[in-house]
């Protein structure tokens, strides 16, 4: 017999059996009793791999992002395992490549009794639900960062999206830009969400309404390319956000192929955490992460929760971002 299904005969969650079986304080004695009674009489025994992932025996955590080439997960990995490696722990380290599927099987796999705890930046796709991350959270201690949703029991490490989004909005429309296109993946993400609510609010402040043609949400580079070029061609704006630092790239591009002159007819910032930006032409007004500052946190979160024996009191910790202005937005 199964945890599924002695939780099946019990009438209660696999997650409720689990945890009464590692004698959790969220878990009643009524429940542990009913659970262990069963369990003693059918001389039910766990697979030892799946307990490891309950009593931290793997000494091994996991990182899920969309993309390593990012410099910014780049910076924040290095974080990650510099002081997993302090505290003898292993790294093992997923990419989604921004795929809702991959991100569920990556999950799914981890759920095995693989590792002790799960760092993770969610997939850019659209329209998806995060069950796989409820069932994750259920067995082993979870912490967003970056790219994060809405799950109040799992600690966040973010920055001030909204507020860079509305002073990057509110610096192009000092520059005297009035149909600024945003640049984003999906409404999905707490990153493309804030970020946008920025931008529209800068547009409010200044008594415009923000024109929704010119707000492209793009789930990957060829959408995105596709988009960028026909909006560049048809409704030629004259600033661009981007909230997404490949996109970025794409625009230059697109940019340099059809002859449109930065800054003279597009002013342009972006997040950016590439050391790239001063050396684009003309160099690249940016927005960067702290990203060592938000791996280092993520992780130390993570062995807060696994290392705790009683509840833990959630965290959301919110970081500055810093702005590199320079001529790509003069």
């Amino acid at each position: 017999m199964t945890i599924v299904e002695i939780a099946k005969q019990l009438g209660v969650s696999p997650s409720t059996v689990s945890r009464a079986l590692n004698n959790s304080h969220q878990i009643s004695q009524a429940t542990k009793e009913k659970v262990h009674a069963l369990v003693k009489r059918i001389n039910f025994h766990r697979n030892p791999q799946a307990s490891s992932l309950k009593i931290g025996a793997t000494k091994t955590i996991a990182v899920i992002v969309p993309d390593v080439s990012n410099y910014f997960f780049t910076q924040a990995l290095t974080a990650i395992e510099e002081i997993a490696n302090n505290n003898k722990y292993h790294v093992l380290i997923y990419q989604t490549h921004e795929s809702h599927d991959r991100e569920v099987d990556i999950v799914n796999e981890l759920c095995n009794g693989r590792v002790d705890g799960v760092i993770i930046s969610v997939a850019g796709s659209a329209d998806k639900d995060f069950i796989h991350i409820e069932n994750l959270k259920n067995l082993v201690p979870v912490v967003f960062f970056d790219r994060v949703i809405d799950k109040p029991e799992i600690p966040t490490i973010t920055c001030n999206d909204y507020e860079s989004g509305l002073a990057a909005t509110t610096h192009l429309l000092e520059k005297n830009c009035s149909n600024i296109l945003f640049l984003g993946i999906s409404k999905q993400l707490s990153v493309t969400n804030e970020r946008l609510r920025g931008f529209m609010e800068a547009h409010e402040a200044y008594g415009l309404k923000a024109d929704t043609k010119q707000i492209l949400l793009c789930e990957n580079e060829n959408i995105a390319t596709e988009a960028i070029k026909k909006t560049l061609q048809k409704n030629k704006p004259d600033g661009v956000f981007s909230s997404v630092e490949r996109y970025t790239l794409i625009l230059y591009a697109l940019c340099n192929e059809l002859g449109v002159i930065m800054p003279d007819q597009l002013k342009v910032i972006s997040f950016f955490n590439s050391t790239m930006a001063p050396l684009l032409s003309p160099p690249l007004s940016s927005i960067s992460h702290p990203a060592l500052q938000m791996g280092k946190a993520a992780v130390e979160f993570l062995f807060q929760k696994i290392k705790k024996k009683m509840a833990f009191e959630e965290k959301n910790l919110v970081l500055n971002c810093t702005f590199h202005f320079r001529k790509s937005s003069e």
